[in-house]
């Protein structure tokens, strides 16, 4: 049996014809399919508890589906194989798992998760924790009158460019700790991708359990706009003068003044410190 699990409130969660369309290509498939929404679903346990252990639980949706299901299931333990079906706008958790299946089993990687503190709340996240610019524009990106996708990404991340102005903070990694004056930027990275494609740390694996730091300090805003694209390839390292990437296993950020924080694309505001720390 497959069990079809959707966000009704996601983009694709909310056309019944797209949800229609998966379940009867799994059953072309020789599947037998069920499906349910996930927010009728308040105790996760108890409902994988009623499943039989040979059940396919499939996950619809992207990296905020994703994100909000690991958080729910990471101290349980599911006995069923866990499976997401590719329908995200950003996807790039997908995306660093270098497949073109349709349906991948990602049991294995909702273990061992990095962990974010800030604001007296903790969060589990898959691909990335980042303050300051691109928590401005995920901000941005989620209170849009547009669609998401990668055209509008694109778009309000240049509108953050102009709205935006850099911070200053301390920055602490594995117990060394110094001070920045003119902070675009700091990102905690346990997957190479976030933004829809943007390969902003291009070494970083998830299945190693180092965190990769961004940091993006001290450019000149036109040099800014001008190196943006450049990250989709992850060329942007080549600026080092600009681009700082560290590698470490605790990560703490304590900032001048508050900022957006957004974890694999949700956004928490204001924040003013927080701290990360690999495989939570």
């Amino acid at each position: 049996m497959d069990i079809l699990l959707y966000n009704p409130l996601s983009r694709n969660g909310k056309n019944p014809k797209f949800i229609e369309k998966i379940t009867n290509d799994l059953k072309k498939q020789g599947h037998a399919v069920v499906s349910y929404s996930l927010l009728e679903i308040d105790d996760v346990k108890a409902f994988a508890s009623e499943c039989h252990e040979d059940d396919r639980i499939i996950i619809v949706g992207g990296d905020g589906t994703i994100n909000h299901l690991a958080n729910r299931i990471y101290d349980l333990e599911i006995k069923q194989s866990l499976y997401m079906y590719q329908a995200g706008t950003g996807n790039d958790f997908i995306r660093s798992l270098k497949t073109k299946d349709k349906v991948v089993p990602i049991t294995a990687y909702l273990k061992e998760l990095p962990l974010a503190e800030f604001n007296h709340k903790k969060r589990y996240f898959l691909n990335g924790a980042g303050a300051g610019l691109d928590g401005f524009v995920g901000h941005l990106v989620n209170t849009s009158k547009y669609k998401k996708n990668k055209l509008n990404y694109f778009r309000h991340a240049f509108e953050g460019f102009f709205k935006f102005k850099p911070i200053s903070g301390n920055i602490t990694i594995d117990g060394k700790t110094w001070h920045e004056k003119k902070l675009w930027f700091v990102s905690m990275m346990h997957g190479a991708y976030y933004g829809g494609g943007m390969k902003i740390a291009p070494q970083a694996h998830r299945s190693v359990s180092d965190l990769h730091l961004v940091v993006v300090r001290k450019i000149p805003k036109w040099l800014l706009i001008l190196i943006f694209p450049t990250i989709y390839f992850g060329w942007h390292v080549i600026f080092k003068s600009y681009v700082k990437i560290y590698v470490g296993q605790e990560i703490s950020v304590s900032l001048d003044q508050p900022t957006y924080v957004q974890l694999d694309g949700d956004v928490e505001y204001p924040v003013q410190e927080f701290k990360v720390k690999a495989h939570g």
